[in-house]
């Protein structure tokens, strides 16, 4: 069950990154419901906030349910997106729902670095 998976994922994600954790969300069609959400941000961000950033995530996934067995390279596994203050990756669970979690950008500071590198080479040559 997906609530259970998004609980599991929160434990792993508390152990690995601790307050780098930001948020575990379970997204579907037409709905959301937030399985952790640390202290801070609960007073940061207000529901509509939520409801913005869920809705931007659903309409650009539209292709992540439509391609999850059927792209040439094999099957989409996650969609990283790197914001100011947070990477926020998606994870397909099922036609109908995804599980979306959050982490403060310190947290994953490998993957921040190697992407700002590939940015560096980008942002030159353009």
């Amino acid at each position: 069950m997906v609530e259970s998976t998004a609980q599991q994922l929160a434990n792993y994600l508390k152990t690995r990154v601790g307050d780098g954790l930001r948020t575990v969300i379970i997204v579907s069609e037409d709905d959301y419901e937030i399985q952790y959400l640390r202290r801070d941000l609960k007073e940061q961000y207000s529901k509509r906030a939520f409801d913005e950033v869920v809705d931007d995530v659903r309409v650009e996934s539209l292709p992540l349910a439509q391609l999850v067995e059927s792209h040439p390279i094999g099957e989409q596994r996650a969609v990283v997106h790197y914001y100011d203050s947070a990477f926020v990756v998606q994870f397909p669970y099922s036609d109908t729902e995804q599980i979306l979690i959050s982490v403060a950008t310190d947290a994953g500071a490998s993957l921040l670095q190697f992407i700002e590198g590939c940015r560096q080479i980008v942002d030159t040559a353009a």
